[in-house]
């Protein structure tokens, strides 16, 4: 882990740029423990193994297109509101199974809150995955990309343009979830 500060750099279009010193901190993260799990979600049998092996390949490779819309640079919404739930960076236990760490927010909601896109994108996935459940991923441009987990219901498709505040879909508890909650994760490439 890196302690030394660091200088970090922007050059921006207008020929400017800007140079700071940042120096990282230790985190302490918390653990999470998760109980009350199908086992099969907890420790997955091999095909389904190789169902979510593909699912992440798919998602490996949507994280690498680079769109040229700006969407990102608009102000971001909270997709709804809720009860935060989980956190970032928090280690997961899941009956009793260490997890890796918890790369989102957990937003608890009643099951059919609606989601709303937190700005405009273009949707990337809205399909049924083993552990992320209905899951959409949207497209903010230039590889920002936020996603949204255990659905009850998609409200777009893969390929559609959203705006700022547009129904997306509905919280729910499809694949690895205890209860009704959206995973909101935001990604820049991988």
């Amino acid at each position: 882990n890196r302690t030394d500060p660091v200088v970090v750099r922007a050059d921006f279009a207008d020929g400017t740029s800007d140079t700071r010193s940042v120096t990282p901190a230790a985190r302490q993260y918390e653990v999470q423990t998760v109980s009350g799990l199908p086992q099969n979600m907890v420790t997955p049998p091999p095909q389904d193994l190789a169902r979510i092996k593909a699912e992440h390949a798919k998602l490996a490779v949507v994280r690498k297109v680079d769109t040229p819309q700006s969407w990102f640079a608009e102000q971001f919404d909270w997709p709804f509101p809720g009860i935060l739930s989980g956190v970032y960076g928090s280690q997961r236990v899941d009956d009793g199974v260490p997890m890796a760490p918890h790369l989102g927010v957990d937003i608890a909601a009643p099951a059919g809150t609606p989601i709303h896109a937190p700005a405009g994108a273009r949707v990337a996935i809205a399909e049924p995955w083993f552990l992320e459940g209905n899951f959409t991923m949207l497209d903010h441009g230039h590889g920002v990309f936020s996603e949204y987990l255990h659905q009850s219901e998609f409200h777009v498709k893969e390929g559609d343009i959203v705006t700022r505040g547009q129904v997306i879909g509905l919280v729910g508890a499809t694949g690895r979830a205890t209860g009704p909650h959206s995973h909101w994760g935001l990604n820049w490439f991988d």
